[in-house]
């Protein structure tokens, strides 16, 4: 993990300023256009959210979706569970541990996650990913980038992201594509109201082995 704790990166910790803050910036149109867009949920998707903070995500997909959430942190399940009371399962693990659920799932989601993490747990999240999914199901992301062109606003504030493995678009799609063997993929610098650029993907076809 590279997540970064300290000095103001603490108050992101409690829940409720977590989705304040994302709610200031304009993550709830941002989270809706990324899943219409570029998850593209079908009504009794099974769908597994890694790394799904506080559950937010589960708001903007179909009502009848089969919903699974995991994240590391106590904090975030709790106030997810608490949120989503008869809706979905939260469970609180971190990447690559077993969680209960093995069974295959439509659509793997991991929002705002790989440049939280280094390259060996990417790794292993991807995989675990491509082993999960059911023949024809996609792995979708969305993470902050750094990108030729970048503004000098944007880039600052990628680099000073709480997550601190922020790459670039070839470094994204290098990881992916070591367990899936098709990519549609695209810089997207218009999601919230300040200037900020994401990278998105969505693969499938896992690789064997």
């Amino acid at each position: 993990m590279t997540h970064r704790t300290g000095g103001l990166f603490r108050s992101l910790e409690v829940p409720a300023v977590y989705d304040a803050l994302q709610k200031i910036l304009g993550g709830p149109s941002a989270r809706q256009r990324f899943v219409d867009v570029h998850v593209r949920p079908f009504s009794g998707a099974k769908v597994l959210d890694a790394g799904c903070g506080t559950g937010v995500l589960l708001d903007c997909l179909p009502p009848d979706v089969d919903y699974t959430g995991f994240d590391s942190s106590r904090a975030y399940i709790d106030r997810a569970i608490s949120q989503h009371p008869t809706r979905g399962r939260f469970v609180c693990a971190r990447v690559g541990e077993p969680f209960g659920d093995e069974d295959n799932f439509d659509l793997v989601i991991a929002l705002s996650l790989l440049h939280h993490l280094d390259d060996e747990t990417a790794e292993a999240l991807l995989r675990d990913a491509a082993r999960r999914l059911r023949p024809g199901g996609a792995f979708v992301s969305l993470d902050a980038v750094l990108h030729p062109g970048q503004g000098l606003v944007s880039r600052a504030m990628a680099l000073s992201d709480r997550g601190g493995s922020v790459r670039s678009p070839e470094g994204y799609r290098n990881l992916i594509s070591r367990h899936f063997e098709e990519i549609e993929d695209c810089v997207i610098t218009d999601m919230l109201r300040v200037p900020y650029s994401h990278y998105i993907a969505r693969a499938g076809r896992p690789r064997s082995g």
